[in-house]
């Protein structure tokens, strides 16, 4: 640098900047009396010493040139000093440490050779301290607690081939720095090379197994960038303070391993060398051991999810450092202990999932600190004591389920007021006392769940339709309230029983009057009433016609009972012939177009002789009360009349499959791909029915009428008439054939034993409908192979639709080779459900078959049949 730079005439203050550099970048120059910023010139050389006599100067800026020597030390007004991107080497003098008004020092991208001196801890004021990319040793000083200003980055790395050492000397003394620096936005201590990532992912690697081809670990090398290799992601990151791309360096954020069959543990995962880590995804492994304690240093990590592994021992509490952590699963584990005290820090977290591990102590009143969180998931441990009323203050929380622990005392009043809720899951505990009135508050709430507890009081239901409509309070007997949520109705209260024990320490003189006043009260009551009863049994007797009388009914969800009543009455008019939509084997249904409350379908009872097929009709009451699944038609409420019972339910309207066969235009519109998801609808509703249920139950009528279409040929399964909870080992003898003929599974005719393998059987029958546009009929017979083995799949198509797309031929041969795995004669050959819907989820098919449709024969499907149970 000349020295003539010196010798300028400083007489302009801060806020005037003169160009007085003679070169063609004299943009880049800036002078005044306190201000000198000379970057990008390419000045060389040592910076002249003189400059420490500069008493008024507060900002020295002189990066990015190619200055050498050493650091000046004795301008001690400065604010500001600039050095970065220099040749700057030696050591970083001590006396730096006395300009205690430095608020920004920026030292990187040079080559400096030292420590970090102790004094550099008495510039209180600094507010960012930059001294990464030089060969800076030893260890962060422990003076820098007193650094309590400082806001930005505090970064510094050693080159490649110099081994850091030990950056504190002690825990007690990192965590006195981190406490002092909390207020700090970005730390990485080490900042490790992209080269160093991939050297502690190879070294992970060497110690786990792994057999899933997709996954491709075995790719892994120190001859490719970890950027390259499979799950791994890496994003740029520019140097603070440089805006420039050419400074920008590769990090490792991402790394996405889920479901890859590794088995090992997550020990020797250095996640010390992966600061900059956001999303971890090693779901649906082996892994297993403990979760290292080290996971901490992730301070960027939003997205971690280690769930369904089998990993071991405690929560470590630094994951109480994850602050910015979004989504936290550890589900599906073995973790035992407590949830750490640490998780209040964790205010940015909305999913919060430890399901199904052995946590075995009280629920923290900690968790009310989290403050954003939607989703709180600790269903299926060992947690004991109450739940704790800090939970009330989650404001955000959607979904609660603390169903299958071991949780007693009465349910806080405070979770009333988590108005967003929409799923509450208290079920399988031993939780005593009332359900909270509070919970009227609770509008949004999708479905409540308080079986299989203690409770007791009257149940007062809930304002809303959707609520209602799922509630479970099975298994509470000192619960009472309306039959429809499956309690025993209340006892009518005795005032005057009541109010005798209430009294009956009461001084005796008080006690005659209030007997001759009571005595008097009735006297008078019985008159009027007698007067009122005689006057209304002549009316009654006058009256004439057959019209149906309210009363005796039980409920209408979301209505006042007697009016719904009146409504459907009158938009039915009292069910003319002419609303009738449909006919079924033990009621028929009506269109009812309620003002103000929608258009509904009224399933009317059959009335033979003045029976009404009652175990029917509780039988669909029971089972639709109690599912809730987005393809099973949903059931509004019910109303039991002496002279009449109905069920009210959505209007689906297009009706029934059934009724689109018969129309030919409706059946061309029924083009493959929207029969092809008619089946994946169907499926799923019943998965649901056989393996998520808390008991299985068998449908017992699965046939093309029961299935109905919305507008946008969605399909939903109706009728539950003749459905049958199963109990013990999902199996149970029928005393009443029930069903269709052409649905029936086969040895419901001899041994009358009834499983979830009798509706899987007439799903295959529905199946061969929709592929065909008709009942297959001979298909059927067990015989079938003999007289139709050569018949070709493309010749029992159903001919009114156009033909399939190369796409949709491969669909079409799933849907055949799932049909004939249904229909197969012996019970235990058919798949369940879930494999049917994991078959048709993954569209895998033997090779065999995957042939154009003209060239494959339906016995090849019976050759291939027992292939679905294994995709």
């Amino acid at each position: 640098m000349p020295s003539q730079l010196l010798c300028l005439p400083f007489r302009f203050n801060r806020a005037v900047s003169l160009a007085v550099w003679t070169s063609s970048n004299s943009q880049n120059c800036r002078i005044s009396k306190s201000s000198i910023s000379v970057e990008t010139l390419s000045l060389s050389g040592p910076i002249p010493s003189s400059i420490s006599g500069l008493a008024e100067l507060s900002e020295l800026d002189l990066s990015s040139n190619r200055l050498s020597g050493s650091i000046p030390t004795s301008i001690y007004r400065l604010h500001y000093l600039g050095l970065s991107f220099n040749l700057l080497s030696g050591h970083i003098p001590h006396e730096l440490g006395m300009l205690y008004s430095l608020v920004s020092l920026d030292l990187s991208k040079n080559g400096i050779m030292s420590f970090i001196p102790r004094s550099i801890g008495n510039l209180t004021s600094l507010h960012f301290l930059n001294l990464s990319n030089n060969q800076i040793r030893g260890s962060i000083p422990s003076t820098f607690w007193k650094l309590t200003n400082l806001e930005t980055s505090f970064t510094y790395t050693a080159t490649q081939n110099t081994k850091m050492r030990r950056l504190v000397a002690s825990k007690e003394l990192l965590t006195v720095l981190l406490i002092s620096l909390q207020c700090l936005s970005f730390l990485a201590i080490a900042n490790p090379t992209l080269d160093q990532q991939a050297e502690a992912l190879l070294q992970w690697k060497s110690g786990l197994s792994y057999f899933y081809y997709y996954c491709r670990l075995d790719l892994w090398s120190n001859t490719t960038s970890p950027c390259k290799w499979s799950g791994i992601g890496c994003s740029s990151m520019v140097a603070h303070g440089h805006g420039n791309e050419r400074d920008a360096i590769l990090v490792v954020t991402n790394i996405t391993l889920f479901s890859c069959g590794i088995s090992g543990g997550l020990s020797n995962l250095r996640f010390a060398k992966l600061p900059h880590l956001v999303h971890l995804d090693l779901s649906l492994n082996s892994l297993s051991g403990p979760i290292p304690s080290d996971i901490g240093h992730l301070a960027e990590l939003s997205y971690l999810d280690i769930s369904n592994n089998m990993l071991t021992g405690s929560i470590p509490p630094s994951i109480g450092n994850l602050t910015s952590l979004n989504s936290l699963d550890l589900s599906a584990n073995k973790i035992t202990g407590s949830i750490p005290s640490t998780f209040w820090k964790l205010t940015s977290l909305e999913t919060l999932r430890l399901e199904f591990n052995v946590l075995n102590a009280i629920l923290p009143p900690e968790l009310g600190f989290l403050s954003n969180i939607v989703v709180l998931d600790l269903s299926s441990n060992q947690f004991t004591g109450s739940i704790p009323p800090q939970i009330g203050q989650c404001h955000n929380l959607s979904s609660l389920r603390l169903r299958n622990n071991l949780l007693t005392g009465p349910i806080p009043e405070e979770l009333g007021y988590c108005t967003d809720l929409t799923e509450l899951d208290l079920s399988r505990n031993n939780l005593g006392g009332a359900i909270p009135m509070t919970f009227m508050k609770l509008y949004r709430l999708l479905e409540l769940n308080l079986s299989y507890n203690s409770l007791g009081g009257k149940f007062f239901g809930f304002y809303t339709i959707e609520a209602s409509s799922v509630v479970s309070l099975d298994h509470n007997t000192g619960i009472c309230g309306d039959p429809l949520y499956g309690l025993t109705p209340c006892q009518p209260s005795n005032p005057n029983h009541d109010s005798l024990h209430k009294n009956e320490n009461s001084d005796s003189k008080h006690l005659v009057p209030r007997l001759l006043l009571a005595f008097a009260m009735f006297s008078c009551i019985c008159l009027v009433g007698g007067s009122i009863t005689v006057v209304c049994s002549r009316r009654k007797l006058a009256k004439k016609g057959k019209d149906i009388i309210p009363g005796d009914f039980v409920s209408i969800w979301n209505f006042d009972a007697k009016v719904a009543f009146q409504d459907v009455l009158y938009a039915t008019e009292n069910f003319d012939e002419k609303y009738c939509i449909g006919v079924g084997g033990y009621g028929s249904v009506f269109r009812a177009e309620i003002q103000g409350k929608g258009v509904f379908a009224i399933k009317l009872l059959h009335r033979m002789e003045d029976y009404f097929d009652i175990g029917a009709f509780l039988a669909e009451i029971e089972v639709l009360t109690k599912i809730r699944h987005r393809r099973i038609v949903k059931l509004h409420g019910y109303c039991s009349h002496s002279q009449c019972k109905f069920l009210v339910y959505d209007l689906i309207e297009r009706g029934s499959l059934v009724s689109i066969w018969h129309n030919q235009e409706l059946a061309k519109e029924l083009d493959w791909r929207k029969r092809i998801n008619i089946v994946m609808d169907i499926a799923q509703a019943l998965s649901y029915l056989h393996h998520d249920c808390d008991d299985p139950i068998v449908h017992r009528d699965i046939k093309c009428s029961n299935i109905l279409l919305d507008h946008d040929f969605k399909a939903y399964l109706s009728d539950f008439g003749m459905a049958k909870k199963l109990k013990g080992n999902s199996s149970s003898w029928s005393t009443i054939f029930a069903g269709t003929c052409g649905y029936i599974a086969p040895e419901l005719s001899s041994t009358m034993v009834l499983t979830e393998k009798c509706d899987v059987y007439s799903f295959g029958v529905v199946v061969l409908e929709v592929v065909m546009g008709k009942h297959p009929g001979d298909l059927l017979l067990p015989f079938f192979c003999r007289t139709e083995q050569h018949t070709k799949l493309k010749d029992i198509l159903d001919q009114r639709i156009m033909a399939p797309t190369t796409e949709e031929e491969k669909d079409i041969i799933l849907l055949v080779l799932v049909a004939f795995a249904c229909l197969q004669i012996c019970p235990k050959s058919r798949p369940t459900m879930q494999q049917v819907c994991q078959a048709l989820a993954t569209r895998s098919l033997p090779a065999p078959i995957l042939k154009p449709l003209d060239e494959i024969k339906l016995q090849q499907f019976h050759d291939f049949c027992g292939t679905i149970q294994n995709i």
